[in-house]
C-alpha cells in the first residue's frame, strides 16, 4: 500500500498532460488524423473514427484520473495507452521514419528514443495509481504538497519536453 498523497501527486500531472494532449487534438481532428496517418500502422479507414475517438477516451481519462474511485482504472488505461503511444513511436523510429510529428502536443515535435523513453516513465508512473492507498485522511498541507509537486512535474516536463525538441533540431 501506498501513501493516499502519492497517487494524488500522480494523477493531478497526469490529467493535466491528458486534457493538454486531447484539447490539442480537438481543435484540428482533420489535422491530427493525418499525423495519425503519417505513423502508417492503422488501415486508412480506421482513421477517421480513431481521430475522433482517441481525443475524447485522453479527456475522459482526465476526469477518471481525478476521481479516487475510477484512479486504478483510469491509470491502467492510461498507461496502456502511453506504451501504445511508445510502441507506435519506436515502429517508425525502426523503421527508420523518425521525421514525423508524434502529434503530442500543439507544437511540431519529429519522433525520438526519447519521446518513446518519456512515454514509458509516464506509463510507469500510471501503473502506480493501481496499488491500493493507505486509509489516511488528507489535511490542508497534503493538498499544498500537491499543488507545489503538481507544478514542479509540469515545469520538469516542459523542460524535457523542450530540450528534446532543441536536442532533435540539432541532430538536423
Amino acid at each position: 500500500m501506498i501513501d493516499p498523497l502519492l497517487p494524488l501527486v500522480i494523477s493531478v500531472p497526469l490529467a493535466l498532460l491528458f486534457f493538454m494532449a486531447s484539447r490539442h487534438k480537438l481543435e484540428s481532428i482533420p489535422h491530427f488524423q493525418a499525423q495519425l496517418g503519417a505513423y502508417k500502422i492503422l488501415p486508412p479507414q480506421l482513421l477517421p473514427i480513431i481521430a475522433r475517438i482517441l481525443p475524447w477516451l485522453e479527456m475522459s481519462l482526465v476526469f477518471l484520473l481525478l476521481i479516487p474511485l475510477t484512479r486504478p482504472f483510469a491509470g491502467s488505461v492510461s498507461a496502456t495507452l502511453l506504451v501504445v503511444y511508445a510502441l507506435a513511436m519506436a515502429v517508425n523510429l525502426k523503421r527508420g521514419r523518425g521525421e514525423i510529428d508524434c502529434g503530442c502536443g500543439a507544437k511540431p515535435q519529429e519522433l525520438s528514443m526519447w519521446l518513446v523513453l518519456r512515454n514509458a516513465v509516464l506509463a510507469l508512473g500510471a501503473l502506480v495509481l493501481a496499488i491500493p492507498a493507505l486509509d489516511r485522511g488528507l489535511v490542508v498541507s497534503d493538498l499544498f504538497v500537491v499543488a507545489l509537486l503538481t507544478a514542479v512535474l509540469a515545469m520538469v516536463y516542459l523542460t524535457v519536453d523542450e530540450l528534446v525538441r532543441n536536442y532533435s533540431a540539432i541532430l538536423k
